[in-house]
């Protein structure tokens, strides 16, 4: 994580160093130049990249973000997830799955779509 961080961080400074001019002047990003732009917009894009890959590493737990405890990893959601999140998204998922065979009203469009693949992942 310490070099994550440290790519992170050289990664703002050039994004930074593009906003100033050679004269000291703070520049907004309405002011970079089409290439200047370009290359700011790249550096956001390897930034996000980092955040990531950093989010799912198994070095910290994707919904809780603890570092500190033990991980599962779930292959759905390409995330490491500590036992306790897990654990929890476990239960929500058996229970939805319980009220659905109950016939309770289905849920409709994106919310569909989102607890059948929480069916999928954590049961």
């Amino acid at each position: 994580m310490k070099t994550v961080t440290q790519k992170l961080i050289e990664l703002l400074h050039e994004r930074e160093k593009l906003k100033v001019t050679s004269d000291g002047v703070y520049r907004s990003i309405r002011d970079l130049s089409s290439s200047e732009l370009g290359l700011f917009r790249q550096l956001q894009a390897q930034e996000s990249s980092l955040r990531d890959l950093a989010d799912r590493s198994i070095c910290k737990c994707v919904a809780c973000r603890k570092p500190d405890r033990d991980m599962v990893y779930n292959k759905a959601y390409d995330a490491w997830y500590c036992t306790e999140c897990y654990g929890l998204h476990r239960a929500h998922a058996k229970e939805l799955a319980e009220k659905a065979k109950e016939g309770a009203a289905k849920p409709c469009g994106h919310e569909e779509k989102a607890i059948d693949e929480l069916y999928k992942t954590f049961l």
